[in-house]
């Protein structure tokens, strides 16, 4: 069995709202956990950039899921790569969507202070180079 680790960004459709966001957070947790997924999305309202972790087949089909979501407006598959190990240990989102929400043990807060413990303490060069491209000052931007 190959393991994949796919980074894409997104963006969303004008439909998309903080409600919406935190909703379908946790459900892609369950959703992930259920399928041995691994990863993180850091997401605004308007954009996001996921990595996710796991068995080849099942990383692009779950990838091919979020491409076609009517709350998706355009998806970009930034990289697409066969590893040996997994740089995330679980699956967790981090919003920046400008209003708090309620605690769930794996959907954060994103601000520039928990970005550094949203990502693994020694991540693959490529991971790091991609995070530091679309990240300004801890902030995910377009």
């Amino acid at each position: 069995m190959e393991l994949a680790q796919y980074i894409y960004s997104t963006t969303c459709t004008e439909l998309m709202t903080s409600e919406k966001a935190v909703l379908i957070s946790v459900k892609s947790i369950q959703v992930c956990e259920q399928l041995g997924l691994t990863g993180r999305v850091f997401s605004t309202l308007t954009h996001a950039l996921a990595i996710t972790e796991g068995p080849l087949d099942i990383v692009d089909r779950y990838y091919q899921a979020i491409a076609c979501d009517n709350l998706v407006a355009t998806a970009l598959l930034q990289t697409k790569q066969i590893v040996k190990t997994r740089d995330f240990e679980d699956y967790s989102v981090w919003l920046d969507i400008g209003r708090p929400f309620g605690p769930h043990p794996h959907v954060h807060q994103m601000t520039p202070q928990s970005l550094v413990s949203a990502m693994p303490s020694n991540p693959s060069a490529r991971l790091r180079i991609m995070v530091d491209a679309l990240f300004d000052d801890g902030r995910l931007v377009a």
